[in-house]
């Protein structure tokens, strides 16, 4: 029995990487950096809540919340109570970057969500050619999720609509889908993939760009019962291959008290000067109530930190 379950678990972890490092060679020839600045609402790439921020990224298969509606709405369908949440990124010069969603799970028919991406740049003085004043611009950019996921035996899948708004003079929007997928090899090995950002172009005056169309697969796995890694390749529209990659090890500190202590590897940044590859993150859990932070450098441009809050109320569900 145990040499049978030894090999169950050699055969899983080596079907998931093989699916991931084919994926990798097979994509090279499509993505390269010739397509830089090709598309536009560059906002959709930031990421958001610091559960996911603390490990690099990498959760394509690792269940973080409400934040699943952003990174893989598949992962909706482990949440099993009413769950709100709210994000907070302290970001560069007058930027505010906020993220506010629902999650409602039923018990027939799958799991429904709701998302606000929002960013506000403040006020940019408008310079004329001579150089004066010609008023101000307050540019915004603002995604709305509307999500649903469900399952099918140990297949998880989930689907967004989502409208896309930018406003710097004049305002453009988008709609747009994304796709996600999860199979459960063990219970403690995951695959998954999804596509993001698959949906109709942008328009500003006469010009018309693309939405950042987004490729991912992952890989999670819990080597021991609270220590998970997870690594994710990153196939964009407009730029290199990337590859994130996670861990998070859990641990109870005192009755109904759980503490998180994550690190995280995300590629994306490789290019930028100066220190930019460690994030660091933790969070508490008490109760029906969840506090993150996350601590994410961006080299030379500066550090940034995320700060994530969400409460779960009413009954639990328990899916069919």
């Amino acid at each position: 029995m145990l040499k049978y379950e030894i090999m169950r678990y050699l055969k899983s972890l080596f079907i998931t990487f093989a699916l991931i490092f084919f994926a990798y060679a097979n994509a090279q020839a499509f993505f390269s950096k010739d397509d830089i600045g090709s598309t536009t609402a560059q906002f959709l790439k930031l990421g958001i809540g610091a559960h996911s921020a603390g490990m690099g990224n990498a959760v394509t298969t690792v269940f973080n919340g409400t934040d699943a509606i952003y990174w893989n709405p598949s992962n909706l369908n482990f949440i099993n109570k009413k769950e709100l949440s709210f994000s907070h990124a302290i970001w560069f010069e007058d930027v505010n970057y906020e993220w506010l969603a629902f999650a409602l799970p039923t018990q027939e028919y799958g799991t429904f969500g709701i998302g606000l991406q929002y960013v506000s740049y403040g006020t940019i003085d408008k310079i004329d050619n001579e150089q004066n004043h010609d008023g101000s611009i307050s540019p915004v950019d603002m995604a709305l999720y509307l999500s649903y996921a469900n399952s099918y035996e140990k297949i998880d899948f989930g689907l967004n609509l989502k409208y896309i708004y930018s406003k710097i003079e004049q305002s453009a929007s988008a709609l747009a889908f994304d796709f996600g997928g999860k199979y459960n090899l063990t219970d403690k090995t995951a695959i998954g993939a999804t596509l993001k950002n698959f949906g109709t172009e942008m328009k500003f005056n006469r010009d018309t760009e693309p939405l950042p169309l987004l490729f991912t697969i992952g890989a999670s796995h819990y080597i021991i019962d609270n220590l998970l890694v997870s690594l994710d390749l990153n196939f964009p529209r407009d730029n290199d291959i990337y590859v994130n990659f996670g861990t998070q090890y859990g641990m109870e500190i005192a009755e109904n008290l759980n503490l998180a202590l994550r690190i995280g590897y995300e590629g994306r940044n490789k290019d930028v000067p100066g220190f930019n590859w460690m994030n660091l993150g933790f969070g508490f859990e008490y109760l029906d109530y969840v506090f993150d932070y996350a601590f994410v450098p961006y080299g030379d441009i500066g550090m940034t930190h995320r700060l994530s809050f969400s409460i779960k109320f009413g009954q639990k569900v328990e899916k069919l």
